[in-house]
């Protein structure tokens, strides 16, 4: 280790100063206390650099004394292939959506058509567990990102699908699934476009919820996966958290669901991306970012008997935390893309499939397709 040699031979004629000794021996004793961080130095050189938090009030987040208050705390995690006794043929769980209804957690992934139900005794290869619905129903993935639950309906959004027979553009679908009676399958009862267009496939409604109004009507907040609901550059602007407000309208031959209005989340989710939501019956709020492994808390106002009201509807910041991170305060859970609320103190996620060919560094590989849960501090 000769650029600590700073100390000559004995030999020399030289005279060693004292400050010299002094150094010296404050260096050796760093490479004796601190091989670790030697070695991690040497292993950042020659591997892929890892997501950083780039916000600015949580760029220490390990070392600014207030760790354990800002990181939610992980309860239970399993990979989803470890808790199905039929897997269907299906390899990839690609997670990208989670809810909990009646002790039951229901989860999609944008690999497979099917839905996963999985019991909250979260018991390994269980025959309480099961994948609802042919998970190869296509030959193409589903695209599945968001999902709902209103009046035993589910409402799953598949998040931009390009229109060919009309205007070319890209639009989200959502497909209406009715489950059997038996629960091995289920039935699509309607696919109804949005009539909100996006640039592309690849940045479209990444999350959403379902709320009603006074009148029983049904609202869909879908959460756009960029910021200003865009692709690029500008959707990697911070701080431009977007939520549309859809209302479905039907006719004799045709359906839609059609804008109403688009909220801003806070400047203070200052996400670089933006992958799942969820509203609990108080307009409690939570969003999380993949890039980011982070959680946002706030409100959202309803009006005075806790219905949805989209014109008096806007968030408000409430918290903001982090997902846990390794012993060198490395991102590990880099893949979250479903988010819902179990509790006051509670929530469930579900990671995505870790990115291949060198995107995504390797610690982002342990916690990829997983359902867990986190309490927050």
């Amino acid at each position: 280790m000769k650029r600590y040699e700073t100390i000559p031979h004995a030999e020399s004629a030289s005279p060693v100063p004292i400050r010299l000794w002094s150094r010296s021996i404050i260096l050796a004793s760093l490479c004796i206390l601190l091989p670790g961080a030697i070695f991690a130095a040497s292993s950042r050189s020659t591997s892929a650099p890892p997501p950083v938090l780039s916000s600015s009030s949580f760029a220490d987040i390990c070392t600014n004394g207030h760790y354990s208050k800002t990181t939610l705390k992980l309860a239970l995690t399993y990979p989803f292939i470890s808790l199905f006794p039929d897997t269907k043929g299906a390899k990839k769980f690609e997670g990208s959506d989670v809810i909990y209804s009646k002790g039951y957690f229901y989860a999609i992934a944008d690999s497979l058509w099917s839905i996963l139900s999985i019991s909250s005794s979260m018991t390994l290869f269980s025959e309480d567990n099961s994948m609802i619905g042919d998970p190869f129903r296509d030959a193409d993935e589903s695209g599945y990102e968001a999902l709902f639950l209103i009046d035993d309906i589910f409402y799953v959004v598949r998040e931009s699908i390009q229109d060919l027979d009309e205007d070319g553009e890209y639009h989200a679908i959502v497909e209406e699934l009715v489950i059997s009676e038996d629960g091995t399958d289920y039935t699509v009862q309607s696919a109804c476009k949005s009539s909100f267009g996006f640039e592309g496939d690849s940045k479209g409604f990444e999350g959403a919820v379902g709320l009603k109004n006074k009148d029983g009507e049904l609202f869909m907040l879908g959460l756009c996966e960029g910021n200003h609901c865009k692709e690029g550059k500008k959707g990697k602007e911070r701080g431009n958290g977007r939520v549309v407000v859809l209302h479905k309208t039907t006719s004799e031959t045709d359906c839609s669901w059609d804008v109403i209005a688009t909220l801003s989340l806070p400047s203070d989710a200052s996400f670089q991306d933006y992958s799942a939501i969820s509203v609990n019956e108080e307009g409690r709020v939570a969003v999380t970012s993949q890039e980011d492994s982070a959680l946002w808390t706030g409100y959202l106002t309803l009006d005075e008997d806790g219905f949805f009201d989209p014109e008096i509807a806007e968030f408000k910041t409430d918290k903001m935390f982090n997902f846990p991170r390794d012993d060198e305060c490395r991102m590990i859970y880099c893949n979250i893309e479903g988010i819902h609320w179990m509790g006051e103190n509670q929530v469930v996620a579900v990671s995505d499939k870790m990115k291949n060919r060198g995107k995504q560094d390797f610690r982002c590989f342990d916690f990829d397709q997983s359902i867990h849960i986190f309490a927050l501090p």
